[in-house]
């Protein structure tokens, strides 16, 4: 035995068979390696590195208002400012009033801007219409897998009537400002884009009603704070029961008639539009 255990120290690996020994931990780190390398390499989705090539520039329009945590950016900026660095691009971080004093400060245009949804009208007419434009909730979106549903469904805006029943859901339970996005500006542009008066519901966290049946749309937030697995069920309870489930970003695109133009730097979602 004593042999045995002083051969398997001491032979050298081959690239397709050697042994092991459970009793002296011979080679045992090398067999998971081994076992590891076995597994096909699934590829990583991105927030935004793969539509960027390297020192590709990247503006992020960060608005600072009344609704902004103080001190530090939302989850959703830091993370695509994350990816913009970790695939080599370079990123600008304004607000909207510098937006266009840093674009006539760049020697080239920026290979794509990327803004807060709620400053999509007034980031729209400062971005030169050849610049590709998105949002932070739009990448959110597609990279949490709910962005296909979103486009499809977000049409049912038109047909919204007076006293029909819009769920507001948002996956985070920050302290609410006096102009907070979900509450306030949401409702108030789509009572402007619908000419109605809709009733507005809001759930916010980890509640989200298992039955939708009440409601005539779903405006969900980009969902930062929630797992793929949790916007999975949450759309799949949507299109289970036939409620069209949009977000943010999509409808405050489709509100101010800009929606193509948001979509455009992402090919497989604006097939949807053509």
């Amino acid at each position: 035995m004593q042999q045995a255990l002083l051969t398997v120290t001491a032979m050298k690996l081959t690239k397709h068979c050697f042994l092991v020994s459970a009793e002296t931990g011979a080679n045992i780190r090398e067999l998971k390696e081994a076992i590891a390398a076995l597994k096909p390499k699934e590829t990583e989705r991105q927030l935004v590195g793969d539509l960027l090539e390297p020192l590709d520039v990247v503006i992020l329009v960060t608005p600072i208002d009344s609704a902004a945590p103080k001190g530090r950016l939302i989850l959703p900026q830091q993370q695509v400012l994350r990816d913009v660095l970790d695939n080599n691009g370079i990123a600008l971080v304004v607000q909207e009033t510098e937006l266009a004093q840093a674009l006539l400060k760049l020697a080239a245009p920026p290979r794509l801007v990327i803004t807060d949804s709620q400053a999509f009208a007034k980031v729209s007419q400062i971005v030169p219409p050849s610049v590709p434009l998105t949002s932070f909730s739009i990448l959110m979106a597609r990279y949490k897998g709910s962005l296909y549903n979103a486009v499809k469904a977000v049409r049912a805006l038109d047909s919204i009537q007076d006293g029909d029943k819009i769920l507001i859901s948002e996956g985070c339970t920050h302290h609410r400002q006096c102009q907070d996005i979900g509450t306030v500006k949401m409702p108030n542009w789509i009572r402007q884009y619908t000419k109605a008066e809709p009733e507005f519901c809001f759930t916010s966290g980890t509640e989200f009603p298992t039955d939708l049946s009440p409601y005539k749309l779903v405006v969900h937030c980009g969902a930062c704070m929630l797992n793929e697995k949790e916007m999975v069920h949450r759309n799949k309870v949507a299109l289970d029961q036939g409620v069209p489930m949009t977000n943010y970003g999509i409808a405050i695109a489709y509100m101010h008639g800009i929606l193509q133009r948001t979509v455009a730097p992402l090919p497989d979602i604006a097939k949807l539009l053509e």
